[in-house]
């Protein structure tokens, strides 16, 4: 079974596997992913229609297609793509844009600006029927089948996602701490369908789907609907009981760890105290790797140095005076010494970071430790503890 960490990055592993592929293969097997139908635009010297595509399939009379977009540049400086597409379908010259069936066939096209009523036009003379209209026939005549539970709400936390973004805009990057919310009546409007089938589930058996529902949520924009917050708070206790039940499994990490982000980020050291590992297991070894780096990772993009501080610190006296070594190196300083010290530097408890570099270097010198501390102190903009970190003292004794 391919673990949750599989899971998450498999978008990133599928777009490595496409760029090693030829063009023309790559766009080929895009398409058949898209068993649906995908919308296919060729751009050209003034008519960059990419963008306009962009905005019109954000619009109600498109958002529930839910259909991928590929735009593809012709013009001066055309992709690799560019001359394939004008061979395939006889686009000589111009601009054009497309929708296209899993085996490449034009479905409708046209060569004049697209427009909402245009591709809502060719939509609807495709026949084009969405992933959710399909998931909602299939249990209908399948009502206890929780994949396809999962798998529609994925879909509509898709489309609600996509109507939040456009009533409150994108998010900027780096994201700011606190994110915009929808008002009441928006949000009802919008996340009702979500919220009532994430509920039906906690009702069921969500422990079976658990990663899988973990995942849903994690490409959602639920942390911008009240309503999605309140719904995944009423049930926080269901996903500890779980935990405490299995609390070295993946599977209710993976949606805990989803929720917690979604609803602000819920405190993990307290959660941590009510949760027994298995007799023998070594402190270096819990909490379980995946659960703290996700909550590491997330705490920091909230600038919630506390909460890492809670977590961290009492991982790193377990190791300092027990019997388990770790015996360095960049793994531990990576998911552990680094991102405590950046909390500690964070919070201005230098002392704290000083004694914690100190205790290191006392345990079993690691050479490449004054390096990483230089450089993280640099990161910070502490100057000073970088020349403090780096000096030859501090590479172990």
């Amino acid at each position: 079974m391919r673990g949750p960490m599989f899971l998450m990055l498999m978008p990133a592993i599928v777009m490595a596997q496409r760029s090693a592929l030829p063009p023309t293969e790559a766009f080929d097997r895009e398409l058949k992913r898209n068993r649906l139908g995908t919308w296919l635009v060729l751009e050209d010297e003034g008519a960059a229609w990419g963008a306009t595509v962009r905005a019109a399939l954000e619009e109600e009379a498109l958002v529930l297609l839910n259909l991928p977009l590929r735009v593809v540049a012709g013009g001066k400086k055309p992709d690799a793509l560019a001359a394939t597409l004008r061979e395939r379908y006889g686009w000589l010259k111009g601009a054009h844009w497309a929708l296209v069936d899993a085996k490449g066939r034009l479905l409708e096209e046209g060569k004049t600006t697209p427009t909402v009523q245009a591709l809502a036009s060719a939509a609807g003379q495709a026949g084009i029927r969405t992933r959710a209209q399909e998931l909602e026939d299939f249990l209908r005549r399948n009502p206890d089948h929780l994949e396809a539970q999962v798998a529609l709400l994925r879909e509509r936390a898709l489309v609600a996602s996509r109507r939040t973004r456009k009533a409150l805009g994108p998010v900027p990057e780096p994201a700011p701490e606190a994110l915009p919310k929808l008002d009441p009546e928006t949000d009802l409007k919008i996340w009702s369908p979500v919220v009532q089938q994430l509920e039906g589930l906690f009702q069921g058996g969500w422990r079976e789907v658990a990663i899988d529902l973990g995942l849903a949520l994690r490409i959602a924009a639920a942390e911008q609907s009240p309503a999605m917050a309140a719904v995944l708070t009423r049930h926080r206790g269901d996903i500890e009981d779980a935990l405490r039940q299995r609390p070295d499994s993946a599977e209710p990490w993976v949606l805990w760890l989803q929720a917690s982000r979604k609803c602000g980020g819920w405190a993990l050291a307290p959660l941590l105290q009510t949760l027994q590992p298995l007799p023998g297991t070594p402190p270096g070894e819990w909490p379980p790797a995946m659960a703290l780096n996700e909550f590491i990772k997330d705490a920091k993009a909230r600038r919630d140095w506390n909460a890492i501080r809670e977590v961290l610190v009492p991982r790193w006296e377990d190791i300092r005076t027990g019997d388990y070594r770790w015996g360095g190196g960049q793994v531990v300083w990576d998911n552990l010494l680094a991102p405590l010290l950046e909390a500690q530097i964070c919070m201005g408890d230098v002392s704290a970071a000083d004694q914690l570099v100190g205790e290191v270097t006392a345990m079993e010198g690691w050479q490449g430790l004054a390096g990483s501390a230089r450089e993280l102190a640099t990161r910070l903009n502490r100057p000073d503890l970088a020349t403090r970190w780096g000096a030859p003292a501090a590479k172990g004794r």
